[in-house]
């Protein structure tokens, strides 16, 4: 069925190499079945044994396994281009910074397909005379925040109507009901009353030392801390680290590894602390204001857009550890502003991030890319 609107169905392949899920796999995941309820037929180029593959099957209409081992994989351009024209794909998007050269070179080889990429982190790409040569060939850039935007566009120094800041948005399990308070702590063996919570990869840029020093600085015995998230490969070490940090700063700790669904997570929480270095946009943040748990963030890239401090949460300077542990003493101290503040987050981001809305521009996107492959098809006939 084609949503009201809609100009026409059209072909998109989504590629995406990643092989760990976090926020930005999980909106990738979201907008292919997204677009498949809109009436499109989307496909995904993936690598062997991505764990996205489970989470998209029911709404693609093929997988196309490639090596995408990095941002000079010509191989995997070579089979991009050959699944471009075999399907007829119109739009290719991908979202990952070492898929966009393979991409563009694929999109460009097939001669039809338009490019759209997205940026999801804050660190700067690699800069070259080829990557810059090559975005300029990108039809669109998302960003997922304006601060994102505004890096893209300094570092490659790309017009200004090239690169479009699209946030991603509350999911449909972000706002279902939450289960009983009760129910949650017991699963994840709480007894103390106030539980404080972060989610995130537990690497060093995530900050998850920041939030060990910062509750071993609140000195209460009233509290214990959910760290929710698993160490990618590189980082296991670090996340042995931690957990002997923890111990020794005697902390009552629950070390919970990747959690599918945070609903008892956020259903047993009284703060959400964000304490990454940078971000550029921060899924965990706004699912978690979803869920109105008040929140305390880094003010490090997207976050800062997205709080409204004193308002719907609070941001404190980056990696200030004292300044985070005292923040989260007010507020420990004041339910009735946790309350109020919570309430006033989760209305705000339930609107400021609707999905359909977001979607829905990110379509136009595509539209506006397939309008101008059409108007040159147009043009060169006329000659």
């Amino acid at each position: 069925m084609v949503a009201p609107g809609l100009v026409k169905p059209m072909r998109v392949l989504q590629v995406c190499s990643a092989m760990e899920i976090g926020g930005g796999e999980l909106h990738v995941a979201d907008l292919v079945a997204g677009l498949h309820e809109r009436g499109h037929e989307v496909h995904v180029a993936v690598r062997p044994g991505s764990p996205l593959l489970e989470r998209v099957n029911p709404y693609i209409a093929a997988a196309h396994v490639l090596p995408l081992r990095n941002s000079l994989d010509g191989i995997s351009a070579y089979r991009l281009s050959r699944v471009i024209r075999e399907h007829g794909i119109e739009i290719v998007h991908a979202h990952l910074g070492r898929d966009y050269l393979p991409t563009i070179a694929a999109a460009v080889g097939s001669g039809r397909a338009r490019v759209i990429l997205t940026r999801h982190h804050y660190l700067p790409l690699r800069r070259n005379v080829i990557s810059r040569a090559a975005l300029r060939r990108a039809d669109r850039i998302i960003a997922v925040s304006e601060f994102v935007r505004r890096n893209l566009l300094a570092q490659f120094s790309l017009p200004e109507t090239q690169v479009v800041t699209i946030p991603n948005w509350v999911r449909e399990e972000d706002v279902a009901p939450l289960p009983e308070r009760a129910h949650a702590r017991a699963r994840f063996g709480l007894t103390r009353p106030l539980v404080i919570t972060t989610v995130g990869q537990l690497a060093p840029a995530k900050g998850p030392e920041d939030f060990l020093r910062a509750a071993a600085l609140l000195g209460r015995e009233d509290c214990e801390f959910l760290i929710v998230g698993a160490a990618p490969a590189k980082h296991r070490a670090f996340e042995a680290r931690l957990q002997r940090l923890a111990r020794q700063l005697g902390l009552r700790a629950h070390f919970l590894g990747h959690v599918d669904d945070l609903r008892p997570v956020w259903a047993a929480s009284d703060l959400f602390v964000l304490p990454s270095h940078g971000e550029g946009f921060s899924l965990a943040l706004v699912q978690a204001m979803a869920a109105g748990v008040p929140v305390i963030a880094f003010a490090a890239g997207g976050p800062a857009e997205i709080v409204v401090h004193g308002e719907t949460g609070f941001l404190v300077p980056p990696r200030d550890v004292r300044a985070l542990a005292e923040r989260l003493w007010e507020l420990l101290e004041d339910p009735e502003r946790r309350a109020r503040v919570a309430e006033a987050a989760r209305l705000a981001v339930r609107q400021r991030f609707d999905r359909e809305r977001i979607l829905r521009q990110i379509e136009s996107v595509y539209e506006a890319a397939c309008d101008r492959t059409a108007s040159l098809r147009s043009h060169a006939r006329a000659k």
